[in-house]
């Protein structure tokens, strides 16, 4: 009864051990898994393919074959190496190498597979920019791919001032934004924001593409003016221009009116031969505001009675005014101004005398907004101690007798204001680093600066003039100007200093005052591939000698060094500085070969091999050795030889008869004889 119940058990446990064998095909312990792939993680563009090797050191297997996805590739045998093409056509594809060691284990590399998709990206403001609120700008990236690997930039004016990164593992497609929040003052109108996008696979990966989009901000505020009233003489039956330039954004619309009556709706108003004097109104509109400027037209029909007469003179001084000594004389007017031509900085005094050959003239003053005034009979001297209106005008008449008929006339003063830059600075309109035969644009922004027409931008590197720009524009208040200088980046530039100059080249005697800016040098960065400072060569050395081999290459970014050589026990490596060294104490035979060094670095990589001979292997060969050799050799030969011989020997032995054995019967009555001596029969 007991026999018959274990017997089911027995039954039982063989089923198990052959269920665990038949299980034990998946089963690939570590330490014997042979499989290597030479390419262990492959980061490549959706679509692309790949090839890749996979290598055993177990050349005796049941074969080898890749599994893509679920579909398996021909089993290869007797092979170590089998290659496979990877179409990187599907998001989650896989694939991986196996091997059948024998009926019992089966092993298997993946691949890790990365596909990416660059990104795109588009730049939009969410709001409107208006001075005093929040200005909102948005950046779509889409079809990004692994978004994990996303990062994403905010730069304004080349200067980065948020990183976005990105936590969603989803392998496939996505699309993603990121919103820039900032406040923007007026005089922040026209900055450039830029949103770039780029995936980052590390130093070590791919360095791939960076696609950004720029917006340039447009401010929006209403309608000013930097006066609201102004008063302009004229000569009566002169034409004359009124000007009505506001600053607003949008830019405003203008609309004219005198006396009730609506005019023109263009920013200038043009009025032909005045006669009488008046108050014209401009007003400004946009869709922030509006504002109203009155401009006081003063027609001069007669000579005033008498002009201002100030009796202590008053000391000015003009340490910014250059003049032109010569004196100005119009045709057929008796009237002579000193100086003729005047240059004078915004917010420095001016002082300019006006004289006449006329004996005794009836009248002779000056027409201007302000200022003092001294008369001192034939000449009258106009001084004013901070020249603080850009539309500065003055102008010298006279009254005199002409053969019994009055005689007028006058002479405009022709001056010119001026202000050196608040700010001359240079900066690269794409940031960073930019790789050897590129293009690199630099911006020279000039901030603040009149007259435009007379400046004058010269490009340096270090002291080198590379270019000079003169700037034709007619402008005469203050405005802000640029200059764009390309070049293309070469290896020596790295690390050059790049700077701009704004100079006023103004009509002056006085070559003691300075008119001129320099910005802070742009440094520039060039990126470029390693090179090798040694070079491919061989060395020799003696056994049991030492030698070190250096290896230092020149690269931006400076680059990563390595050497490639058989191990041996008296090699070390060192690193000292930016040179690593293979340095061999007591060299022997197997030192002997080729040693590369590697340099790499994101741009490219660069090899330099040196060949290491041992040197004097004939004269210092150990003889001794080989004789010993030789003469244990011939001592062994011998041996066997004699051994041989005996043995032969002994098989071709001695016999005698005997008869006792023939007449039992015996088959071979012989017997050997004991002493080796010959019996006789």
């Amino acid at each position: 009864m007991l026999t018959a119940c274990m017997l089911p058990l027995r039954m039982l446990g063989l089923l198990m051990l052959m269920l665990s064998l038949c299980d034990a095909d998946s089963i690939c312990p570590t330490e014997l898994n042979p499989l290597t792939l030479d390419v262990p993680r492959v980061i490549e563009k959706y679509g692309e393919s790949v090839e890749v090797n996979c290598t055993s050191t177990e050349a005796d297997h049941n074969g080898m074959y890749w599994r893509i996805g679920n579909n398996d590739s021909r089993f290869i045998f007797g092979e170590s190496l089998i290659s496979q093409s990877v179409s990187l056509s599907e998001w989650n594809v896989t694939a991986e190498c196996r091997i059948i060691l024998n009926e019992t284990h089966e092993c298997s590399k993946e691949l890790e597979i990365t596909i990416y998709q660059n990104p795109t990206v588009a730049v939009f403001p969410v709001n409107r920019a208006v001075e005093g609120t929040l200005f909102e700008l948005q950046c779509n990236i889409t079809d990004v791919a692994p978004v994990q690997n996303l990062v994403v930039r905010w730069f304004k004016d080349n200067q980065t001032i948020r990183t976005d990164n990105f936590t969603n593992t989803t392998t496939t497609p996505v699309s993603e934004s990121s919103t820039l929040a900032v406040n923007i003052s007026r005089a922040e109108h026209g900055a450039e924001f830029r949103c770039e996008a780029q995936l980052d696979f590390g130093s070590h990966g791919p360095q791939l593409p960076v696609d950004s989009e720029i917006y340039i901000v447009s401010m929006n505020y209403a309608p000013e003016f930097k006066n609201t009233s102004e008063d302009f003489f004229v000569h009566e039956g002169d034409d004359v221009t009124l000007n009505c330039d506001a600053e607003g954004r949008p830019q405003p619309t203008f609309h004219w009116k005198h006396d009730g009556k609506k005019l023109s709706d263009t920013n200038n108003l043009n009025i032909t031969r005045v006669n009488t004097s008046g108050t014209y109104n401009c007003s400004a509109i946009n869709s922030l505001g509006s504002i109203t400027k009155e401009i006081h037209v003063h027609v001069t029909m007669n000579i005033p009675a008498a002009p201002a007469v100030i009796t202590t003179p008053a000391v000015i001084t003009t340490p910014a005014v250059i003049t032109t000594p010569e004196p100005y004389t119009p045709r057929g007017c008796p009237l002579v101004l000193t100086p003729a031509k005047i240059v004078v900085r915004f917010g420095d005094p001016v002082s300019i005398n006006c004289s006449t050959s006329v004996a005794v003239p009836i009248k002779m003053g000056w027409e201007v907004t302000s200022g003092d005034i001294r008369d001192n009979g034939t000449s009258v001297t106009w001084s004013l101690e901070k020249v603080e209106d850009w539309s500065i005008k003055s102008a010298c008449f006279i009254t005199y007798g002409d053969n019994g008929i009055d005689r007028q006339c006058y002479v405009e003063l022709d001056i010119t204001l001026y202000k050196t830059p608040d700010i001359v600075s240079v900066s690269a309109l794409d940031s960073g680093p930019v790789m050897v035969g590129t293009e690199i644009q630099l911006k020279c922004d000039i901030i603040n600066v009149t007259p435009v027409q007379t400046l004058t931008v010269r490009w340096y590197r270090g002291t080198d003039i590379l270019r000079t720009d003169v700037l034709d524009e007619n402008r005469r208040i203050p405005v802000n100007m640029s200059s764009i200088f390309n070049f293309t980046a070469e290896r020596d530039y790295n690390g050059a200093e790049f700077k701009c100059e704004a100079e006023l080249q103004l009509e002056t005697n006085r070559p003691d005052l300075g008119h001129n800016l320099t910005s802070s040098p742009y440094t520039a960065v060039v990126h470029f591939a390693p090179e090798m400072n040694e070079g491919t060569y061989s060395k020799e050395v003696n056994l049991d000698g030492h030698v070190t081999l250096n290896c230092s290459a020149e690269g931006n970014p400076l680059p990563d060094l390595h050497w490639n050589y058989t191990t041996a026990e008296n090699v070390r490596e060192t690193t000292r500085g930016h040179q690593k060294s293979l340095t061999i104490t007591g060299a022997t035979c197997t030192n002997a070969g080729f040693y590369i060094c590697v340099a790499t670095n994101k741009v490219g990589e660069v090899t330099s091999t040196v060949t290491l001979k041992m040197k004097g292997q004939i004269s210092v060969f150990p003889w001794w050795l080989l004789i010993g050799l030789i003469v244990i050799f011939i001592v062994i030969v011998i041996v066997i030889v004699v051994f041989i011989v005996l043995k032969h020997y002994k098989k071709l032995g001695r016999y005698s008869f005997d008869l006792d054995r023939a007449n039992d019967g015996s088959d071979i009555p012989m017997a050997p004889q004991s002493n080796g001596t010959e019996d006789t029969v």
